[in-house]
């Protein structure tokens, strides 16, 4: 059991978890589940769940996150003498923040995480529009060999890194063939002048 996300609230916690072992970093589903608090701190006896909630509620109630967030005042760090009793911070729901979660916190502008929020709902729909590509190459990678299978992940590693494909002949097939997204998602050279 993956738990992927989990935030302390009072004696509990709540937690995203998934038992996909196939894919344990990319789950079709997961599970919100309410755990209580074991004594070293971690969380333990479930008490509710929520199995199988889809990435669309997990996208939702993201982007009303950051909604929200966009419109709160931007945290600034204040002398413990300027604080009063009543102004104490509460305990962080993220007390378990590591390196990667503060590196995204700190790269997003103070005022503008709703600007996050759109890039996030922008990829989402790239990615609705090419499922035909995403299918299509996972039927591949379930009949492919192993060393087709390396090329395709180099390829991809290449494309993550550079933002394109490295040079491939493709063979020529008929149009009718392709996916209708296919012209949407293929890069074209960028001939402007900058």
């Amino acid at each position: 059991m993956k738990k992927n996300l989990r935030f302390r609230i009072g004696s509990n916690w709540l937690c995203m978890e998934n038992s996909d072992e196939s894919a344990p970093e990319y789950p079709d589903s997961v599970s919100v589940v309410l755990r209580k608090d074991q004594p070293n701190g971690q969380p333990g006896e479930r008490i509710e769940m929520t199995s199988r909630v889809r990435r669309n509620a997990i996208l939702a109630l993201g982007l009303r996150l950051l909604d929200l967030a966009g419109r709160m005042t931007p945290e600034t760090p204040a002398p413990d003498s300027q604080l009063t009793p009543g102004d104490a911070p509460s305990p962080s729901l993220l007390d378990d923040l590591d390196a990667m979660d503060v590196e995204l916190i700190e790269s997003l502008p103070h005022g503008e995480p709703v600007d996050f929020a759109r890039d996030v709902s922008q990829s989402a729909k790239r990615l609705r529009k090419r499922m035909p590509i995403l299918r299509a190459a996972q039927s591949v990678l379930e009949q492919c060999d192993d060393e087709t299978a390396t090329r395709l992940y180099l390829m991809l590693v290449a494309a993550d890194m550079d933002g394109s494909l490295p040079s491939v002949r493709v063979p020529i097939v008929a149009e009718s063939s392709w996916s209708p997204c296919f012209e949407q998602c293929v890069r074209t050279p960028d001939t402007t002048e900058h």
